[in-house]
């Protein structure tokens, strides 16, 4: 009987406080996540999520001022950064892509987008500017390609 009861004590005092650390994992992971994460779900709350409100979530207090004025998500892709798309996949761009950028206070991160819209195949590619405040990441701003395909 002393046995059992001593498992017992063992596994609630063990067991029980790993169960309760679990959080909003979604949370926990976006506020350790690097600048390649924060980048791809930055455009993919706009663009997929199409929740304008969890994309500037991940902006500067600054950006986040500036996205919210448009309004919706689609309005902000739209005029923003001349992206529309009715599907669209996400991918980072590594191509000539130098991971010692991820141990500065800034990053630049081209994320490389390949969609439909009207069925029209559509590629782009936007190079995300990030700060480091804290050991948060944050979206500074979306540099538009002047020469973009998209540019109707």
């Amino acid at each position: 009987m002393t046995r059992n009861l001593t498992l017992f004590l063992l596994l609630t005092f063990f067991i029980f406080p790993l169960a309760s650390c679990g959080g909003d994992s979604s949370e926990s992971s976006s506020k350790l996540a690097g600048p390649e994460v924060i980048a791809t779900e930055f455009f993919h709350a706009l663009f997929i999520d199409k929740d304008l409100n969890k994309a500037s979530q991940l902006a500067t207090p600054e950006y986040r001022s500036l996205l919210e004025s448009y309004g919706t998500a689609r309005q902000a892709g739209r005029t923003l950064m001349n992206l529309s798309f009715d599907k669209v996949d996400l991918s980072v761009n590594r191509t000539g892509n130098s991971l010692r950028q991820q141990y500065s206070e800034n990053a630049f991160i081209s994320i490389l987008l390949t969609g439909t819209l009207g069925g029209k195949q559509i590629t782009e590619v936007r190079v995300v500017e990030l700060t480091k405040k804290g050991s948060d990441w944050q979206v500074i701003r979306v540099q538009t390609d002047i020469f973009s395909s998209s540019a109707r």
